[in-house]
């Protein structure tokens, strides 16, 4: 039994793109109406950057300027990181912690099929960890959480975040 989930059982397929010449005010529109956090810019169906909010604040709010005259190329970040939908969600999710990245497009053959974000691993989390506790009721399995026993990575299941490493106090 493959107990591995990959980014194409987590992924958003749903990708909301605009063309680099769109303006910044526009993009906002789009943000705000489907309720997204950034938008994937493409060129000839290829995605050539991302636009975030973050974005639109150091490059647009911050240096005030007007979100109507900016188009969205002059604020993307164009070195985009992607990931396969064959991707573990555990590598994904070192990927995005190291990079400090909340968002990674997927790509599989040289096209944008989906969007991973920190959000979606994040509600996976608590459903994958019921699902191994119904696996250690069926099978038996002995609980051994020995206290202050370090572990690699995980979701810490006090605040719900991803950290690097994580150290069992109590039984959590």
């Amino acid at each position: 039994m493959d107990t591995v989930i990959r980014v194409k059982e987590a992924m958003t397929n749903r990708v909301i793109t605009l063309g680099p010449d769109q303006t910044v005010d526009k993009a906002a529109q789009v943000m705000k109406k489907k309720g997204i956090g950034c938008v994937i810019v493409v060129e000839n169906n290829k995605p050539i950057g991302i636009v975030t909010e973050r974005d639109m604040c150091y490059g647009v709010v911050a240096p005030n300027k007007l979100p109507n005259t900016i188009k969205v190329k002059e604020i993307m970040t164009s070195k985009i990181r992607t990931i396969s939908p064959k991707e573990t969600l555990i590598e994904t999710a070192k990927i995005m912690v190291k990079n400090n990245f909340r968002r990674l497009p997927v790509i599989e053959n040289k096209r944008l099929i989906g969007i991973i974000t920190s959000r979606d691993i994040v509600a996976l989390s608590p459903k994958t960890i019921e699902v191994l506790r119904e696996f250690n009721d069926i099978y038996g399995a002995k609980e051994y959480t020995p206290k202050n026993e370090v572990m690699e990575e995980g979701v810490c299941e006090v605040c719900g975040g991803f950290a690097a490493t994580l150290i069992n106090i109590d039984g959590k």
